[in-house]
């Protein structure tokens, strides 16, 4: 699934390679985060392209990526065909097709070479490529929606040749880059519109039996939102990379299914641990199925989980953004908010889960006491009926997808760690090194209804209510002629204030006439997810 938010910085993960032994084991990619400059390019037709250098893990049966963390999304870069054609696709495992852009695509075929960064497909060139049918057709979350041919051919990544890959090549898109799906085979487009029985092998699949990996399982480290270094490791676990011990829990089954289609799991309550190390749990006993995916940005809880979060940070809710707002000065603050899975907690740093809000143009919003203004991460599930934990959840966790046993195994991250200690992910109910059962967390049969109805939070009303912050941190300031202003309206007990873009309107005042443009990038729009807000009446 795709899901993306942007608030002008935001980042991307471009992926480079490993090579693979013929003795089945992982296949490792490493990641390298780098920020775009603010207002450098078009945010959704151009994106940086990274060069990352190829990188082995040491440990034979792994095949591991180099991933670049740009604008909130995860590419890898990967050839494709014979000879080897370099393109950049998004890591997803929200979904399960691998698509391509091809030439023959209108909007790659527009005098800004929107694709070009992204890089087009000629299966002309591939001698190894083999048409199979031209009924492909995909439809994201935010609005982006591919259509083509499907055909073979071979695909390396990290070092990893695979051959005879069932890949589809877009002659009809509406986005820049193509998608590189990782998700269960019962997830893939053409099931869900001819029936299982058109289901093929995909890329965990052949890694699995051309003999990369041992099992379709890979793990995934994201790291922090400031680090040059991450990886996603196919058939291994890296154990320097967590904390504690990974726990395993069920993923959760649709009604009828007799096996998972997506990565959901239970989310059974949310808390927060202060300043002074104390935790406290606002919402308890929810047994929410939450969606780990690495295809959307921020994080989509029910309504309930979302103020009490909000309320967790002294965040208030500001309509013409959208999102909760508070000022960035506590993002220094040592307290985070925490998931609860039944047998493992991951705690998610302020840093992480509050985002600075920037113009388009490169400026930080600040309210009009000059503090900079973050939004919080986590917006409203009601638009999207399914609840769905992001990139700014998933940078704190270290995340083990096990398709082969469907379960998800997590633990804490650990941060920037630069030492490595890679096993393979052997077969078997106990094929992830090291990993216990939860203690309470029971898979839940997922319908419709479920994922689609209003849920309002347990909220505790005990221990704190608010997360300890200096006094100094407020959400308020006095107005200023020389800067723009736009009131912020409150859904909670906290008195309105205003933001400003610091300095927007110049040493002369503001007359009213300029208005500056906020791209934000919220979920289920049609215009690549993406809306203009206009601040400076």
């Amino acid at each position: 699934m795709r899901v993306q938010l942007s608030a002008a910085i935001t980042a991307i993960l471009v992926v480079s390679s490993t090579a693979a032994t013929t003795d089945p084991g992982t296949v490792k990619f490493d990641i390298v985060r780098q920020k775009r400059l603010p207002g450098s390019t078009n945010l959704f037709k151009h994106r940086h392209r990274h060069r990352l250098a190829k990188r082995a893990t040491g440990v034979s049966n792994t095949v591991q990526e180099i991933l670049d963390n740009y604008d909130y999304l995860y590419y890898a870069n990967v050839s494709v065909g014979t000879p080897g054609q370099n393109l950049r696709l998004q890591i997803d495992t929200g979904s399960s097709d691998i698509w391509v852009q091809s030439g023959e695509n209108s909007f790659c075929q527009e005098s800004s070479n929107p694709c070009n960064e992204t890089g087009i497909f000629e299966p002309q060139d591939s001698s190894t490529f083999s048409r199979i049918s031209d009924n492909f057709y995909i439809a994201y979350g935010d609005g982006s929606y591919a259509k083509g041919d499907y055909a073979y051919d071979t695909f390396d990544i990290g070092g990893a040749a695979v051959k005879n890959l069932t890949i589809a090549v877009a002659t009809d898109a509406n986005t820049t880059e193509g998608i590189m799906g990782i998700g269960y085979p019962t997830n893939e487009a053409i099931v869900s519109s001819y029936g299982s029985s058109y289901q093929y092998k995909n890329l965990p699949d052949l890694l699995v039996e051309q003999r990369f990996i041992r099992s379709r399982a890979y793990s995934l480290w994201l790291n922090d939102l400031e680090a040059s270094t991450g990886s996603i490791l196919f058939g291994g676990v890296d154990r320097a990379k967590y904390s504690g011990n990974l726990v395993e829990l069920p993923i959760d089954l649709y009604t009828g299914e007799s096996q998972p289609s997506e990565f959901f799991v239970t989310l059974d309550g949310v808390g927060y641990t202060n300043t002074d190390g104390s935790r406290n749990e606002m919402v308890s006993n929810m047994g929410e199925p939450v969606l780990l995916d690495c295809g959307t940005s921020f994080n989509y809880l029910p309504n309930g989980a979302l103020r009490a979060i909000a309320n967790a940070v002294s965040a208030t809710y500001n309509a013409r953004l959208g999102y909760y707002v508070q000022s960035c000065t506590i993002t220094s603050v040592n307290a985070s908010i925490d998931f609860y899975f039944g047998g493992v907690t991951i705690k998610v740093p302020l840093n992480e889960i509050l985002y600075p809000a920037v113009t388009s143009s490169g400026r930080q919003l600040t309210f009009t006491n000059g503090q900079p203004v973050c939004l919080l991460t986590v917006a409203s599930n009601s638009d999207l009926g399914v609840s769905i934990l992001g990139d700014t959840f998933l940078r704190s966790a270290y995340v083990v997808y096990d398709l082969d046993n469907n379960v998800i195994s997590l633990a804490q991250t650990v941060f920037n760690e630069t030492k490595s200690d890679i096993v393979a992910i052997g077969t078997g109910a106990t094929a992830i090194p090291g990993a216990t059962t939860a203690s309470s967390n029971t898979p839940l049969t997922l319908s419709a209804s479920a994922l689609t109805s209003a849920f309002e939070a347990e909220v505790s009303t005990t221990g704190s209510s608010a997360i300890s912050l200096p006094l100094s941190v407020t959400a308020s300031g006095s107005d200023s002629a020389t800067t723009e202003t736009f009131s912020r309206t409150s859904s909670s007990s906290l008195s309105s204030s205003s933001v400003s873009l610091s300095g927007a309107a110049g040493s002369g005042g503001n007359n009213g006439s300029n208005r500056v443009l906020l791209t934000v990038c919220v979920a289920i729009t049609v215009a690549f997810g993406c809306r203009l807000v206009a601040f400076g009446l």
